[in-house]
């Protein structure tokens, strides 16, 4: 068992849009990295990094999903997946996926069951009424936009997005959401794909009862969800999935991470 590969290799991260169209729609696709694979092994990188390449709206173009077991039209779907899988791996090159799980995209069916009340959907997100006054259940900032609260007529009540409003916050807190979480990484994994790059995976533990934040420095709200209260429990979880893949491995993607805390969160010297 092998988990030290990547430590010594360079990636080269594949934006899908933007790559290379392969079929003539104006629009970079599969297609066209299956066409390039022998360019980038020449490069001599050991692997590539997909940004999302899963079904989307594009709200924020791939990282609001709306399916995590379906490509994305606009760049093929899951036979040319294989077949740049099987060629990559031929050519000696490891394959990552973007794991997007602090949210999905409001298109997903788990957030129109929930919206609805839909059993066991309704507990997904992270739904709040409105305060007593009729304002919003906290003071905390967005980071895309000024707000982090979006009022949902279909539920009655504010759902939480740290990210623009098309990206409702999953509720990790849940344990159905996080068996989602392994389940989607085991389709993955089982497909043949080399591991993930968890987005803002340190977001997605929030501190119990979502309080106001009173601090004025920076972005309102942040220190309640950054490296939240039961993020490594979360984190612990998903690593364990590994166990079953002897040769994959995870990489977490920590916005405002500073040295000194980043030593709670690896092992070794």
């Amino acid at each position: 068992m092998n988990r030290e590969w990547y430590k010594d290799m360079a990636f080269y991260q594949i934006w899908p849009r933007s790559f290379k169209d392969g079929n003539g729609d104006g629009i970079g696709d599969l297609w066209g990295v299956y066409e390039k694979l022998d360019y980038i092994k020449s490069l001599g990188v050991g692997g590539i990094w997909f940004s999302p390449l899963y079904a989307s709206p594009n709200a924020d173009f791939g990282y609001d999903i709306s399916d995590y077991y379906q490509i994305s039209p606009d760049y093929g779907d899951l036979e040319i997946f294989d077949k740049v899988l099987n060629k990559a791996h031929a050519l000696g090159l490891k394959v990552v996926m973007d794991l997007v799980i602090n949210h999905t995209s409001i298109e997903h069916e788990w957030f129109r069951k929930s919206r609805r009340g839909v059993e066991p959907y309704t507990n997904y997100y992270i739904w709040r009424e409105a305060k007593a006054d009729g304002g919003k259940p906290n003071n905390w900032q967005g980071i895309f936009e000024s707000e982090c609260w979006q009022w949902d007529d279909v539920a009655g009540k504010y759902y939480l997005h740290l990210f623009s409003s098309g990206q409702p916050d999953l509720n990790m807190d849940n344990p159905l959401v996080r068996k989602e979480v392994e389940n989607i990484m085991r389709f993955w994994l089982n497909r043949g794909v080399d591991g993930f790059r968890e987005d803002v995976i340190t977001f997605i533990s929030k501190t119990e009862g979502l309080p106001d934040d009173g601090f004025v420095i920076g972005l309102r709200g942040m220190r309640f969800y950054e490296s939240g209260p039961r993020i490594h429990e979360y984190l612990q979880q998903y690593r364990k999935i590994l166990e079953e893949y002897p040769d994959c491995f995870l990489l977490g993607e920590a916005p405002m991470m500073t040295p000194k805390k980043a030593l709670s969160f690896v092992s070794g010297d």
